[in-house]
């Protein structure tokens, strides 16, 4: 292993192995600023799947606004529109829940960074596969490039509970790093959710991270 990866490791033990082989490299964290030079930069249109509310989705408890637009119960005014919230909270559509911004990784043909909406769940990987077959439930599968397979097939999922955004590391070999402005980066341990809020940006190794926008 190469000084960072060894350095991840280090802080946490030893990872359980998957079908990864067990060389890393220290990488290029990209760190917010660099990020949103690289959007500005990009110029071009970024792909970007539909928002929205899923037909039949989860409902969870909320307040709606006058336009009906859902918003977690401890807020007081409506996020999209503004409108004042009053009244009792009810079970009501899960709206999106922000954006994950893929870069580094990407694979050939997208032409830059991707967006990803936080309307379901989404796995993450060189390969990323599901066995979930629910109608509500089945995750969105995003694939990233790693040239030197330190990315696993299937190296982390997002989930989302309520009104929070969750990532765990699908027990990887090389791991996965978590970075929160003002607090040392933190390696996730295997299967362990962890809530993101805004800001975080997750490294998974090989020059590919996942930073998430507008959590509520």
């Amino acid at each position: 292993m190469t000084p960072g990866a060894a350095q991840r490791a280090a802080s946490v033990g030893d990872a359980p192995a998957d079908d990864m082989p067990l060389d890393d490299h220290d990488g290029q964290t990209m760190m917010s600023s660099d990020i949103a030079a690289l959007r500005k930069a990009a110029g071009a249109v970024v792909p970007k799947f539909s928002a929205g509310i899923l037909p039949g989705g989860p409902q969870i408890l909320g307040l709606l606004c006058p336009d009906g637009h859902p918003n977690p119960p401890t807020h007081d005014r409506c996020r999209t529109c503004g409108a004042e919230l009053g009244g009792d909270a009810e079970q009501v559509p899960r709206p999106s829940l922000g954006q994950m911004l893929v870069t580094g990784g990407v694979q050939p043909g997208i032409g830059g960074p991707q967006v990803v909406e936080l309307d379901r769940p989404v796995i993450v990987g060189r390969r990323p596969r599901t066995s979930n077959a629910s109608a509500d439930r089945t995750p969105r599968l995003v694939t990233v490039a790693s040239p030197d397979q330190d990315i696993s097939r299937s190296h982390v999922e997002i989930t989302l509970e309520e009104w929070h955004v969750l990532v765990a590391d699908l027990a990887t070999t090389n791991g996965t790093t978590l970075l929160r402005p003002g607090q040392q980066p933190r390696r996730l341990h295997p299967n362990e959710k962890v809530i993101v809020v805004e800001g975080d940006v997750v490294d998974l190794g090989d020059g590919a991270t996942l930073t998430f926008e507008g959590i509520w």
